[in-house]
């Protein structure tokens, strides 16, 4: 009779598959996780061998039913009106590049063969298994709105090549919900532990989808990692003083260093325990025994030549070492065995100006020790020197190391522009109201601050007419951009100052004229200039005489004023001498354009105010009126000129004495 241990269970969320002396597997005896895509584009993997299921293969995203499909997801296209959940990642991959085997089934009154395999192994003494595989009920538990629904159940068996049934398990009926997902992994997998009496050869493992009887409804699920493994105690090994399931170093083939290994085993399940390390170089998909390494702790030759080994521990009871798929291995170690650094690079942003930031950009290796001119040292990944000086300018050295220790080193030309030779206009003084022009020189743009009183804020010589004392800065920028400043101060020597002149505008035959100076400011000194030959520096000037000398006669008057800042102002005016203030209308008029006579208006109205002159004609019509004395009538009315004759005028106006006059008279228009 032929004996066997069989442990039967599903597995909830996050548990894991159980037994007397489970510990961590040591090949897969069977693994099938369907692969990966290699991009985005591929959507549909390859089927199955076609004596591994008795469904139909279907490269369509939606296969019909009875057929499977290998694909990445469940939710590309919306399969069956979308009463399909979404499943966004197969159970093996933390990306959604993953396939799974996706089959959309039929209710039978018959079972159907989802997988089976025929395994050729020598059974391994006292050595558990397990054989397991992801399983999830794909529909909406909406999805069939108008029938009875069925849910997936399935029988995991282990046989002989005879058929004689060795090992069953059976999953129950799965409900709706679940997930593929990392975070819930776990919640799918069925699967059970079995033992083998030794001596068996060959056998045959099959996933049987159970007869779930007729229905309205179909029903559809998803497969991944089917797998047959043996098992073992748990076994862990790390480098000396460290810990954990995973562990990377790095060493330099320059130093032909050699690396320990330490192991340790939970013996519990085992008696009289063998050991035997094994390395890959392909990423671990490939294992072969290092000869002589059977002790706990295992110690490298030199690693003089650079490449990537993988270490590993195997375990197992003395009689089953020899075969790969009995007892169980650790964790895997991986070295690194870097040669000299290679597809690095060193560069910086230069050139840069001396208010900016000049940054290194270091790739390619582990860390970096970078010198340069100034005594420049840095052993970050990231360095950098703010605000840095011409002096920083020159050559800059990288020493580039590897993870495992090798070097180069690589180097990198700096340039720091100092920016521009500035030249500048001194500080200086001015008196209120004055300008100056502002001088810099040495660049290619200019911009001045503040803005206020000059004449162009972005040229190197503006003209300054501050109102205040102003401390003006220049930017000036070179042919690169970087910058220089400069400042000039203009210093206002003292408040306001401006000269002015109080008198008349007209000096009438024997008028004594009065001169009065009104300027503002500070001041303290005056000069009179009054264009009749004489001058006088007193504030307020003697009496003037200015004679008309038979005509009309302008007299310019200048006065220059005096701060306590020796600041200067000069105002002017003018005086009118005429040799008649008496005021009449002349008794006719010959508006014919020969220049003689040609108008009629109030003569010698100089110092009239108040002023209103009216002509009107025999019928009493106004044709004429204003209030300038000066505004002469030139005989048209309307544009049309008038007939000769008679007309009437009245003047009225306010004289010097301020006392009013009305007067009324004719004169005569001749043509």
């Amino acid at each position: 009779m032929l004996l066997f241990v069989a442990v039967l269970h599903y597995l909830p969320i996050n548990a894991q598959l159980q037994s007397a002396i489970i510990g961590k597997p040591v090949n897969a005896i069977i693994n099938i996780s369907f692969g990966a895509a290699s991009n985005d584009s591929i959507l549909i993997g390859p089927s199955l061998p076609s004596d591994k299921t008795s469904f139909l293969y279907s490269n369509n995203l939606c296969p019909p039913e009875g057929h499977y499909t290998i694909a990445r997801r469940t939710n590309i296209s919306g399969c069956f009106n979308n009463t399909w959940q979404p499943v966004t990642s197969d159970h093996t991959y933390t990306d959604n590049n993953g396939y799974m085997m996706l089959v959309n089934d039929t209710t039978t009154p018959y079972n159907k063969i989802l997988f089976s395999d025929t395994v050729k192994q020598t059974t391994c003494n006292n050595t558990m298994y397990e054989f397991s595989a992801a399983i999830m009920n794909i529909d909406l538990s909406n999805y069939c709105s108008n029938g009875t629904a069925r849910w997936p159940g399935f029988v995991f068996r282990v046989e002989t090549t005879a058929g004689q049934v060795l090992n069953s398990y059976y999953t129950g009926r799965i409900h709706y919900g679940g997930s593929f997902l990392p975070s819930a992994y776990g919640s799918t997998v069925y699967g059970f532990d079995f033992s083998m009496p030794p001596g068996i050869n060959s056998y045959v493992v099959k996933i049987i989808d159970s007869a779930t009887g007729y229905g309205n409804c179909g029903y559809a699920f998803a497969v991944d990692d089917i797998k047959l493994l043996s098992l073992g105690p748990s076994v862990n090994i790390n480098f000396p003083g460290l810990s954990g399931s995973y562990i990377q170093t790095s060493v330099c083939f320059q130093n032909d260093k050699s690396i320990t290994i330490n192991g340790n085993i939970d013996s519990s399940g085992y008696h009289n325990v063998a050991l035997q390390w094994e390395q890959s170089i392909d990423s671990g998909l490939t294992w072969t025994d290092i000869t002589g390494a059977t002790n706990y702790n295992y110690t490298t030759p030199g690693l003089s030549m650079p490449d990537t080994f993988f270490f590993r521990l195997r375990a197992a009871p003395v009689s089953n070492i020899g075969y790969p798929y009995c007892g169980s291995t650790s964790n895997t170690i991986k070295v690194l065995v870097d040669g000299i650094p290679a597809n690095f690079s060193v560069s910086n942003n230069s050139p840069v100006c001396t208010d900016s930031n000049l940054v290194f950009n270091l790739q390619g290796g582990t860390s970096y020790i970078t010198t340069g001119p100034n005594g420049f040292f840095d052993d970050s990944p990231f360095p950098h020197i703010y605000y840095p000086t011409f002096a920083d300018s020159g050559t800059y050295y990288v020493q580039v190391v590897t993870q495992g220790g090798c070097k180069a080193t690589d180097s990198t030309i700096v340039k720091i522009s100092a920016g521009p030779n500035i030249q500048m206009s001194p500080d200086t003084s001015i008196c209120y109201g004055r300008s100056v022009q502002l001088q810099s020189g040495g660049g290619k743009a200019y911009e001045w601050s503040p803005p206020d009183g000059l004449s162009n804020a972005a040229i190197a010589n503006p003209i300054a007419s501050p109102v205040k004392t102003t401390t003006y800065t220049v930017k000036v920028s070179d042919e690169t951009g970087c910058p220089g400043r400069g400042t000039v101060t203009i210093k206002l020597l003292d408040s306001a100052l401006k000269a002015m002149i109080t008198g008349p505008a007209i000096a009438c035959p024997r008028d004594i004229i009065i001169l009065k100076d009104t300027s503002t400011g500070s001041v303290i000194g005056w000069y009179w200039d009054f264009g009749n030959g004489q001058t006088s520096s007193l504030q307020n000037p003697p009496q003037q005489n200015f004679p008309a000398l038979g005509k009309e006669t302008p007299y310019t008057i200048k006065l220059i004023v005096t701060d306590t800042a020796a600041c200067t102002d000069t105002a002017y005016s003018v005086i009118k001498s005429v040799n008649n203030c008496y005021i009449d209308v002349p008794g006719a008029f010959t508006p014919n354009g020969d220049g003689l006579n040609d108008y009629l208006y109030p003569l010698n109205a100089y110092k009239a105010t108040n002023l209103l002159f009216r002509v009107f004609n025999r019928n009493g019509q106004l044709i004429f009126e204003t209030k300038d004395w000066t505004k002469k009538w030139d005989g048209n009315y309307n544009g049309s000129p008038q007939a000769p004759g008679t007309y009437v005028w009245i003047l009225n106006y306010t004289d010097a004495d301020n006392k009013r006059v009305f007067l009324k008279g004719t004169t005569v228009l001749i043509r």
